[in-house]
């Protein structure tokens, strides 16, 4: 009987939510979504699943919450992501099967926003974003006026940094940049020079990982950081 488009869609997404648990198991933090392509499980029927079908596969499992990470416009899914509890849920007490897990819930508990979260009007509102070992409390801080597209960048940015597999040092320099930017856009009258300066810091830090990153997805993702921050800024 021919293969159906239908079942090596179902197939994709429990072979990678499968992949994700064991990625937890083995304590890999983010794994990167277009590694499990090199998995001996990303077959079906004897033929590999295409990039195209993990990225639906991936887009899928965020969307119905059993995954989460960082995502960028280029490509549909997360582009390094976690299972999260209810995957973890779907990939041990249903053995991996999505659709069957899915037809046998009845609601969705409380899910963690792993990127920037606006409270109420962001014109002259707060803003927070969710930290991965905090489940209830969040740092709402005032932004000033006309800079919120800038600390949404800004805070965007720092979400996704676990996705550029950065070494200890760097990571901490790139969070001290982009802090830098955030501690002067919540001043009750932020210093223009002060905000140029930290946000050539943060776009000078993330220049050479768009240009010269090992992986791509990582340099498309620094480079959307980076047409972030021009957009905010009017360049």
């Amino acid at each position: 009987m021919p293969e159906s488009p239908e079942q090596r869609s179902r197939a994709c997404r429990n072979s990678l939510l499968r992949w994700f648990y064991q990625q937890r198991i083995a304590n890999v933090y983010l794994p990167i979504t277009a590694e499990f392509a090199n998995d001996e499980t990303a077959v079906w029927e004897n033929v590999p699943f295409s990039s195209s079908e993990v990225q639906d596969a991936a887009e899928y499992l965020a969307h119905k919450k059993l995954i989460e990470g960082a995502v960028v416009p280029q490509i549909r899914g997360p582009i390094r992501a976690d299972i999260t509890t209810d995957g973890i849920d779907c990939a041990t007490d249903w053995k991996g099967d999505v659709a069957e897990y899915l037809r046998n819930q009845r609601g969705y508990g409380p899910t963690i926003n792993q990127g920037p979260v606006f409270h109420g009007n962001t014109q002259g509102g707060q803003w927070a974003w969710g930290n991965r070992d905090v489940t209830q409390n969040h740092t709402v801080t005032e932004i000033a006026p006309g800079f919120e597209p800038l600390a949404h960048a800004v805070a965007t940015i720092l979400a996704g940094l676990p996705a550029y597999g950065l070494d200890p040092d760097d990571r901490q320099d790139a969070e001290d940049a982009a802090n830098e930017v955030l501690a002067e856009v919540s001043r009750p009258q932020p210093e223009p020079r002060r905000v140029r300066r930290a946000v050539a810091a943060l776009r000078g830090f993330l220049m050479p990982i768009a240009a010269t990153a090992a992986r791509n997805e990582v340099q498309v993702l620094a480079q959307h950081g980076i047409d972030q921050l021009n957009a905010a800024v009017g360049m």
